[in-house]
């Protein structure tokens, strides 16, 4: 826990376990990215400036570009048949 975890918390577990967000990796502009996605399909509602600043530092410093977390989607054609 660090400066800026409450308002995290406070913020993205509204919709997603704090795990899903803790497995996600990105620099500042990925993760801007997907807080616009969520904002523009989503429903996620327009953040004060400071408190998005504080999500983006947050997350940015403490869940940076790194090795990924999750395993590589399938391939296609090892997808069930339609």
């Amino acid at each position: 826990m660090a400066p800026g975890w409450e308002t995290v918390k406070n913020n993205c577990t509204v919709c997603h376990s704090a795990k899903f967000i803790t497995l996600q990796r990105g620099d500042r502009d990925t993760w801007e990215s997907m807080i616009r996605w969520m904002q523009k399909t989503q429903g996620l509602w327009q953040f004060p400036d400071n408190v998005e600043t504080t999500i983006l530092d947050y997350l940015s410093t403490h869940y940076p570009p790194g090795p990924p977390s999750r395993r590589a989607n399938l391939p296609p054609r090892l997808m069930p048949k339609s």
